[in-house]
């Protein structure tokens, strides 16, 4: 019986989409392959951290899905594993893929689920820190508690898991694997959004980012971070029901590409990220916005 390799069937897909025009001689790096790797991402019910795990999973990747309810996550799941068993080339395909609630704000639940996933997959190799929030107020009239609210998920939420992991790593000498999802809001104020609280988080988890990727590389654990322009993500999709479509136009005429990125687009990038074809990448900060921050 022949056994089904995820990658080797992503590279027949290139082939088979490539241009009649030219012929391709050469195969995708194995490099790029996720297989035996056990990949976590947090957020992973909806948006950006849902397309992660998808193309982790399309890579070969087991996944572990993390979001607030356990529905949610396997609901994520079940619509992931449908929209791969559903194309011909990957009907055979069944990813292995478990869902665990945990709020990311809670020290408790986070050691808990880290312990859980170790158990249940045996190892990890890959963390995702995709969890997050936006927030639209002017300074002056921010609320302290939501400003506490957006720290705790959006730094606090990512420094949790990034200990557990360096922690395991360390301790299991591993060579592990962490990316935090930041935002291109870490090096510019995006117009004509008031967002002190979202820039000032992303900032931050950029920044810590680059410190552990300082204190833990001696121990051959990389970490990046993932810094986004605008995607039409959920998170997006709901503001601009709220502000109005008039602030994407406002956006598109700022993006030298002229429009915003599917979520989709973010999938090269992050299994890159993850795979042994960036073993020299560590302290980084990926942009990918279009050309937004080149202005």
């Amino acid at each position: 019986m022949s056994t089904f390799h995820p990658m080797a069937m992503a590279r027949r897909c290139l082939l088979r989409r490539a241009p009649t025009t030219a012929r391709r001689s050469l195969m995708t790096l194995p490099a790029f392959s996720l297989e035996g790797k056990t990949c976590v991402v947090t957020g992973a019910a909806r948006g950006l951290g849902k397309e992660f795990l998808t193309a982790f999973a399309l890579s070969g990747a087991r996944g572990a899905c993390i979001d607030l309810s356990i529905e949610g996550g396997n609901k994520s799941i079940k619509h992931i594993t449908e929209h791969i068993t559903s194309q011909p080339s990957t009907a055979s395909y069944k990813p292995e893929l478990r869902a665990y609630a945990c709020d990311v704000t809670s020290e408790a639940q986070v050691k808990d689920t880290w312990g859980s996933i170790v158990k249940d997959f045996g190892q990890v190799d890959v963390v995702v820190t995709a969890a997050g929030i936006v927030d639209n107020v002017e300074g002056e009239h921010y609320p302290f508690d939501r400003w506490q609210k957006m720290f705790d998920i959006n730094v606090n939420g990512s420094f949790l898991f990034a200990r557990e992991a360096g922690k395991y790593w360390i301790e299991e000498k591993r060579k592990g694997n962490l990316i935090l999802v930041s935002s291109m809001s870490a090096h510019i104020c995006v117009k004509p959004q008031k967002q002190a609280a979202y820039n000032a988080s992303k900032a931050a988890v950029s920044l810590m980012g680059k410190s552990l990727a300082t204190e833990w590389a001696s121990n051959g654990i990389r970490v990046n971070n993932l810094c986004p322009g605008y995607m039409k993500t959920d998170l997006i999709i709901d503001l601009l029901a709220k502000e109005g479509t008039h602030i994407e136009e406002g956006w598109v005429k700022d993006i030298p590409m002229g429009r915003l990125a599917h979520p989709s687009e973010l999938q090269g990038t992050i299994v890159w990220m993850a795979s042994d074809a960036s073993t020299y990448l560590n302290g980084s900060d990926i942009i990918v916005d279009g050309g937004y921050t080149c202005w």
